[in-house]
């Protein structure tokens, strides 16, 4: 279609800013609808739009429905459906490709920069492809994985999958891209494309798929716009049956609600069905993941970096990893004696053997690094107390 002079005179009157009624008149609505059906064009009506900081989904919902009306379309209602009819659907389970933490539909994935959580989504990414349990626990399903690795490159993924498993060469249904557009500029339509290939779809990092900063337009920070552009990937992941998800950066300042701590937190979690959130403290190798959503059991679980990959090892409240070493070192000061494991956790108030395991590992890793002895009995010591009876093992 051709443009004329008076739809070129209707977009520089935009530009111009005319104030948020001028954009809301029918002639209005009716003037941009030859001036949308380009891309030129459309891209300038819609810079305009967050120029006057309007929110573009509501306005081209309602250019739409006055483009309806002005057509002599009538407005169709839908019909409610009954309570009585609900009751008597059918649903399929929900699907999870990782029991317990990853289901069908969005999920946000939250951590502190350069504290795992890329190398966890790699983790759990290789075992959905190869259709074993992820963290040496929960079980999967096989499943296409791609992941979209959008600041880590092939060198640094290389090295992290030979970590994770030192003698893989030729893993089958996990494949990477390390380009994509972002949202506005063809994001949600290359989704729809993979979703017909792949069931689980890692994003790495949200900052780099979201629509480009302009000083001129309203932050995505704010509640309904961050909304518009992430509820569309919602809806294509439980249309899909398929998992996406996006990982995503945590506050710095602490928060009290483990939820508060990603960033833009209302909306983001208004328009995810699940969260994740992966946290460790400085170099430990203990971290714990925090689950919740719509759909999952809220839960935590201790993972343990063992040998290059992430092992299960405990469920339950969060402990703070430096402080319950510490405890472990002025506990063995006091009692200033040899002690096994179960007498340990008993002194800490710890009971129950699902923490058995957990506390096994850390006391042989407080052994590896030289801060605690053993003895020949496999009682547990600080150097320089009964020194006799102190060998390695």
């Amino acid at each position: 279609m051709t443009l004329t002079a008076q739809d070129y005179d209707l977009l520089k009157a935009l530009e111009k800013a005319p104030g948020i009624d001028y954009w809301h008149q029918d002639r209005t609505f009716r003037g941009v609808e030859p001036l949308l059906g380009q891309k030129a064009t459309r891209s300038r009506i819609i810079t305009a739009l967050r120029k006057e900081k309007i929110a573009e989904g509501p306005w081209l919902a309602a250019q739409s429905d006055a483009m309806r009306r002005e057509n002599g379309a009538s407005t169709a209602y839908q019909t409610p459906t009954t309570a009585t009819t609900l009751l008597a659907k059918t649903f399929a389970p929900l699907r999870c490709f990782v029991d317990e933490i990853l289901a069908e539909g969005m999920t946000i994935l939250g951590g502190k920069p350069k504290k795992g959580k890329s190398y966890l989504a790699l983790d759990m990414s290789l075992s959905i492809a190869v259709g074993r349990q992820a963290f040496m626990k929960f079980p999967t399903e096989k499943a296409q994985v791609l992941y979209v690795s959008l600041e880590d490159g092939e060198r640094r993924l290389q090295r992290r999958l030979r970590a994770i498993q030192p003698n893989i060469t030729t893993p089958q249904g996990l494949d990477f891209l390390y380009t994509f557009p972002r949202l506005g500029d063809g994001a949600l339509e290359a989704l729809q494309h993979y979703a017909q290939t792949y069931q689980v779809i890692i994003i790495d990092v949200i900052g780099r798929i979201l629509p480009a900063q302009t000083p001129a337009r309203k932050s995505l920070s704010e509640y309904q716009e961050m909304s518009d552009v992430l509820s569309p990937i919602q809806q294509l992941a439980m249309e899909k049956n398929v998992a996406i998800l996006i990982i995503d950066h945590l506050r710095k300042a602490s928060v009290e609600d483990d939820g508060d701590a990603i960033m833009g937190t209302q909306s983001k979690l208004g328009s995810a069905d699940h969260a994740l959130i992966y946290g460790r403290k400085g170099e430990e190798k203990d971290g714990v993941l925090k689950v919740f959503g719509r759909d999952l059991e809220e839960d935590k679980f201790v993972l343990s970096m063992v040998d290059g990959h992430l092992e299960f090892l405990g469920r339950g409240e969060l402990y703070e990893v430096d402080s319950e070493q510490n405890k472990i070192i002025s506990l063995l000061e006091e009692e200033h004696r040899p002690m096994a494991i179960p007498e340990i956790m008993k002194a800490m108030g710890i009971n129950g053997d699902a923490h058995y395991k957990r506390f096994r590992v850390l006391m042989h890793r407080l052994y590896a690094e030289d801060r605690v002895g053993r003895t020949k009995r496999g009682l547990y010591r600080l150097y320089g107390d009964d020194k006799d009876e102190g060998v390695p093992f």
